[in-house]
């Protein structure tokens, strides 16, 4: 390759691109569908007791924690539509179930929430007992029989402290996602 000075030779294209405009949603378009398929192939491998992982739910949830609302309902969006697409529910469950769980979430966003410790687990926790009450409703909804009391006992509060737990790595997981997509620090007001 020949060494040009500025201003010889053809034009510098200035054109941005949406990686380039949106890094966090770009990155969403790819990961979560990736995630999804791990979720729905791998995570079988983490189960512990018949609880199984929500990779999906709690990158969802961290990343809305980390980067707000918009981004947070974009990779919930994109999330849940995987999800369905790879899912036994009627179609739509996931999505509406993640979309909603992640509206809630990324309201905390740029607070407390992100900067004590505990918080993001305590969300987590939170936001997986949301997300199940949800597809449960939305499974009565289309007249399919739910025992809310054995799905509390038995799915939910075992599920919520595994995705508690696991979002231990994966906040930090994706705070370095974060500060390697984003390279200038983000300003709260």
């Amino acid at each position: 390759a020949q060494f040009r000075p500025l201003g010889a030779g053809a034009p510098i294209d200035k054109t941005l691109t949406l990686r380039d405009m949106q890094p966090g949603i770009y990155t969403g378009l790819w990961l979560m569908p990736v995630l999804a398929l791990l979720q729905s192939s791998l995570a079988s491998r983490l189960e512990f007791r018949g609880v199984l992982p929500g990779f999906v739910l709690v990158t969802v949830v961290s990343w809305g924690i980390l980067r707000g609302l918009e981004e947070g309902l974009v990779w919930a969006f994109v999330g849940g539509v995987s999800l369905d697409v790879l899912s036994g529910l009627p179609f739509g469950t996931n999505t509406v179930a993640m979309v909603v769980t992640a509206g809630v979430v990324s309201l905390g966003e740029g607070t407390f929430i992100r900067t004590h410790a505990l918080l993001p687990l305590m969300t987590v926790f939170g936001a997986t007992i949301l997300y199940y009450v949800i597809v449960l409703f939305i499974l009565q909804s289309t007249q399919q029989p739910v025992d809310w009391l054995a799905a509390l006992r038995t799915y939910m509060l075992p599920t919520a402290i595994y995705n508690a737990l696991m979002s231990i790595l994966v906040f930090w997981l994706a705070r370095r996602l974060e500060s390697r997509i984003y390279r200038a620090p983000r300003a709260h007001w």
